[in-house]
């Protein structure tokens, strides 16, 4: 595929272990690149690729996917604008069965969710916030299936004093054991709640009297969100601008990720 002279750039979606070897095989052979979150399962493969692609000359763009998200956008606007003011403590609590395709939580070649899944609550959170001080955890393992370490919580502090607070279970038993999920946004000045099912197209602020304010945003899909993200990708290419989801902030989320893996199994803050 790669020694096709009409292949421009290439989509890396193979399981997270091998994105180091695609990566730079593209690169080498001067194609454009869109790479799954997370960057790689280790700091020297991230480095690798990032220089492959810089030596190369080609584009080389993460999918950070949330940020072509309009609820996920809306969320940044409100905290940014200290509508709940500040310090504010960013609260998430999932916990779904153990994923059917093992890599996921193997520790070697996914790395479980606290590095697959909060990626992407890294990253955005970054986008916010700004740079992390420390990390502290507390993480262990569920299923009989997982070698990574699949449950547990993460405390993020960032330089600002903003926190990210993330209880996440890849654990629960096959088939389908789900717990319900939690969210939310809490500041010395009120609450984000995120919308319930039928609410969608609305973020609410929450004050002192327990009344709530309806924050619109223009309600969109996930499927739009990959749709968009593809769309930016193209035009980066096509104009050579750089991607807003580059290696850099795939770099840094990444940093966050093994750190937090490392908190989780020293029980000691790390910091960064």
């Amino acid at each position: 595929l790669l020694a096709v002279p009409e292949v421009e750039a290439v989509v890396v979606c193979v399981p997270t272990f091998l994105h180091a070897e695609v990566v730079c095989a593209a690169a080498a052979a001067g194609k454009h690149v869109l790479c799954e979150k997370p960057l790689a399962t280790t700091m020297e493969d991230g480095l690798r690729m990032t220089e492959a692609c810089k030596a190369a000359g080609v584009q080389f763009m993460i999918g950070f996917v949330r940020h072509y998200s309009t609820e996920w956008c809306k969320l940044r606007e409100i905290i940014s604008e200290g509508r709940i003011g500040r310090p504010v403590l960013w609260r998430n609590l999932v916990a779904i069965r153990v994923p059917p395709l093992r890599w996921f939580v193997d520790g070697e070649k996914g790395g479980g969710p606290f590095l697959d899944g909060c990626v992407h609550d890294y990253d955005f959170a970054r986008s916010i916030f700004g740079e992390v001080e420390w990390v502290m955890g507390s993480l262990m393992r569920f299923s009989e299936h997982s070698t990574a370490l699949d449950t547990g919580s993460a405390i993020i502090h960032f330089e600002s004093g903003d926190e990210l607070v993330r209880s996440w279970c890849w654990g629960l038993p096959a088939p389908n054991c789900n717990s319900p999920a939690a969210a939310d946004v809490i500041g010395p000045g009120g609450a984000i709640r995120f919308p319930k099912a039928g609410e969608s197209g609305n973020l609410f602020l929450i004050n002192g009297n327990n009344e709530e304010e309806a924050v619109p945003f223009e309600p969109t899909t996930s499927q739009d969100w990959f749709d968009r993200q593809m769309v930016h990708f193209i035009e980066c290419v096509q104009t050579g601008t750089e991607p807003f989801a580059n290696a850099e902030r795939a770099l840094k989320a990444l940093e966050i990720a093994l750190a937090v893996l490392k908190a989780g199994q020293t029980h000691e803050r790390v910091d960064l």
